[in-house]
């Protein structure tokens, strides 16, 4: 049993201490604020010098468990406020009262104490009856501190959908004054009547049974301004479980939802731009090829591309040049990255092609350029951009094949004699990609082709398609050449993108792809 005393002064507390039925019992003393402490009360006894005695009291009798509590009083108009405490409503059947001489304190300690003891033989379940604080913890006060301070839309209607209780934060939003001159409104005295017809048939299905909860966004006009509000509403019960309403929470989302309104309005632009963009992209790198022609009109040189993009803007670039009548240069790069970035450094290689065009013969001093162009570009930017990239040049008339790679490897030579077999341009001439360090120096390597041999340029959007992490591999490219090296070039590179999409299981590729191939008859 926990005994507290608040405010007795000396004489008192001897007299509830002397209190034959209190002996060995712990008797505490109690300050305020005593609400909402983890004091446990089961009995208290206030003193005669404590004011504020109807707040106090009420306040105790909102308590989830009210304590047994005896009031000592002066004599003096001891009946007139007996009469008022023990009538007023907010004032519990928990409130005993006494005067404060030691005869009215015997009696009242002996009455409350009776009390105490036929409340705890009963063992009465509280749990039923709300439960959800701890004994000195009003329900009732922190429903009002909710209810005035948080910044919600909180509302409880009954089965007409009249608001019983609404937030301070409600009220303000429809320029009342207090929550009070809401009460007994419905949606039609505040909002639109579009609004209004939506929440009252909602809420009829909730307190008819219809609906066990309810959340969606809704639009109001408040005020002849447009909001949008979201809502969660639920059934309101009594504690006899009678269905007497809804009640719900509205949470303001109008700034969210502008928000949204506004970044797909610039998603739905930007996707334009990016389409413009990929198609002036697309229409760039995929120029007509030069054509090569003896005297008579027949072809000198079988050239054939493909240009796939992954995503909307590249990262991968070819460019076929003719810069004399007996040479052709091709350069392959990979950038680093997609999107936008990366198409951006594509448009500044395929720039920079034109302007090395003297150079078109002269691999190793074209990459060497090309590399510095990029690095004094990008080194103000204060970002490692780079690109892996092969460039080539064929002289048609000695039929040499001079190349050189940075970065990666990103060719293979396919002998036209079935004895022989394709093969993967060596690495032991590999050099830095272009763009990652400055004066970097760029060997060469030579290839002699023979009729109807054939080369295969390629980024690693191919060989690097996967499945379940195996990818589709440089042996699976050789072996595929092999097999289709007599086909016509375009058949034989749409047999190549079909054999990817065939591994992969998907037609959408993951990363870029650029193809050249070339065809000496």
């Amino acid at each position: 049993m926990a005994i507290c005393t608040l405010g007795c002064n000396p004489t008192e507390s001897e007299l509830v201490h002397e209190f034959e039925d209190f002996d060995g019992l712990d008797i505490r003393k109690a300050r305020f604020p005593i609400t909402s402490t983890t004091l446990r009360l089961d009995l208290l006894i206030v003193g005669a010098s404590v004011k504020n005695l109807t707040r106090l009291c009420a306040t105790i009798s909102d308590w989830n468990v009210p304590p047994a509590t005896l009031l000592i009083l002066d004599s003096e108009d001891f009946d007139t406020r007996v009469d008022r405490l023990s009538h007023h409503p907010r004032i519990g059947r928990t409130i005993f009262f006494c005067k404060s001489d030691a005869a009215s304190i015997h009696a009242g300690l002996s009455e409350v104490y009776a009390f105490y003891c036929k409340r705890k033989s009963l063992n009465i379940d509280n749990k039923i009856s709300g439960n959800y604080t701890i004994n000195n913890v009003s329900p009732r006060w922190l429903f009002q501190t909710m209810m005035e301070h948080l910044d919600e839309y909180i509302y409880f209607k009954d089965r007409d959908s009249k608001f019983l209780a609404v937030s301070r934060y409600l009220a303000q939003s429809c320029d009342k004054d207090s929550a009070s001159e809401v009460l007994g409104l419905s949606d039609f005295d505040l909002f639109d009547s579009r609004h209004a017809e939506e929440a009252y048939t909602d809420e009829r299905k909730i307190a008819t049974g219809l609906l066990q909860e309810l959340y969606k966004e809704e639009r109001i006009v408040k005020n002849g301004a447009h909001a949008w509000v979201s809502s969660r509403k639920l059934p309101l019960h009594t504690r006899s479980n009678f269905l007497a309403g809804s009640f719900g929470l509205s949470r303001d989302i109008t700034e969210s939802k502008l928000l949204t309104q506004q970044l797909e309005q610039n998603h739905e632009r930007m996707q334009a731009e990016l389409i413009l963009a990929r198609n002036l992209q697309s229409t760039l790198i995929n120029q007509g090829l030069p054509e090569y022609l003896d005297r008579t009109g027949c072809g000198r040189l079988e050239i054939a591309t493909r240009y796939v993009p992954s995503s909307h803007l590249s990262g991968d670039f070819f460019a076929v040049q003719k810069p004399a009548d007996n040479g052709c240069a091709i350069l392959v790069a990979d950038v680093m990255g997609h999107g936008v970035r990366a198409a951006m450094v594509t448009a500044m290689i395929q720039i920079a092609v034109q302007q090395l065009r003297a150079y078109a013969d002269q691999p190793a001093e074209f990459m060497k350029r090309l590399n510095n162009m990029m690095q004094r570009s990008m080194e103000p930017t204060g970002q490692m951009i780079f690109a892996t990239a092969i460039y080539c040049y064929l002289d048609i008339d000695t039929r040499q094949l001079t190349y050189t790679q940075a970065g990666a490897r990103h060719g293979i030579y396919a002998p036209a004699g079935d004895a022989e077999s394709a093969l993967l341009f060596e690495n032991r001439t590999m050099s830095p990609a272009i763009g990652l360090l400055p004066d970097s120096e760029y060997a060469e390597s030579q290839i002699e082709l023979n009729p109807n041999d054939e080369v295969l340029l390629y980024t690693d959007g191919i060989i690097e398609a996967a499945m379940d992490d195996e990818e589709y591999s440089e042996e699976r490219l050789v072996q595929f050449l092999m097999a289709h090296r007599r086909n016509r070039l375009p058949d034989m590179m749409d047999g190549l993108l079909a054999s990817v999409q065939e591994f992969t299981k998907s037609k959408d590729l993951e990363d870029d792809v650029c193809l050249v191939a070339l065809r000496l008859p």
